[in-house]
């Protein structure tokens, strides 16, 4: 009774508030009639949150430092929207919607009861200050709060500024990015479960790299964890 009767006056809020300030959806700039929290219109909102009940997608392959990386949808449709609209159009609030769908799906198919934090993926300080934000540590953060875990966004920094990884093969990917992290030497990843986070992966170079120089540093296992698996 008390919850139907809290989420009748939060949605009466949010409708009063939406007529008072009409606002678009994020995704589709089209106007939002509903009562929703999140800047998302209805048909947006729907075609998102479908991917939190998708099977569980992991990847493995030999040769690369990290232990498993898994992933929530493929890089097309509405998510490859997103992450454009979000990285390229500077629309940092769909960085909640992305971590909460990251996080619902983890809830229905992954357990992160053995790891001890979230370690975004850097930018290059060159990168951050031409996008102001990195994504990956905005999606992190909604992760680390969600499952009550430390979010460390500061041991690991990317040294090399590399060229966009986009058209390059796996190999030349990997010579691309390497030798581009580096742990400060304060850090301590000694016997730590490291569970990396970044918003696409697509050979697995970048997270390969990262996740040697973590080790390096002594983690004890590392898992990559992104929103899309791309080419």
């Amino acid at each position: 009774m008390l919850r139907t009767i809290f989420t009748s006056t939060g949605n009466f809020y949010l409708t009063l508030l939406n007529l008072l300030y009409p606002q678009d959806c994020l995704i589709c700039s089209n106007r939002i009639h509903e009562a929703k929290a999140a800047r998302l219109c209805g048909p947006c909102n729907d075609r998102i949150m479908r991917y939190a009940d998708t099977p569980h997608w992991s990847f493995t392959e030999n040769g690369l430092a990290f232990d498993a990386a898994y992933h929530v949808a493929g890089y097309d449709d509405i998510v490859k929207r997103c992450i454009c609209l979000m990285k390229y159009n500077g629309k940092q609030d769909l960085s909640k919607i992305l971590g909460g769908l990251m996080s619902e799906y983890a809830e229905k198919n992954m357990s992160f009861n053995d790891i001890d934090m979230f370690v975004p993926v850097p930018l290059h300080p060159v990168k951050f200050r031409e996008r102001q934000f990195n994504q990956s540590e905005l999606i992190a953060g909604h992760l680390a709060k969600r499952f009550n875990k430390k979010l460390e966004n500061k041991w690991v920094k990317r040294i090399r500024y590399t060229p966009q990884q986009a058209g390059l093969s796996r190999e030349q990917r990997l010579r691309n990015i390497k030798g581009a992290f580096l742990v400060r030497q304060d850090a301590d990843f000694t016997d730590k479960t490291v569970m990396l986070v970044d918003d696409v992966m697509a050979t697995g170079a970048t997270l390969h790299e990262c996740a040697k120089t973590l080790k390096s540093a002594g983690a004890k296992k590392v898992f990559a964890f992104t929103l899309a698996r791309g080419n």
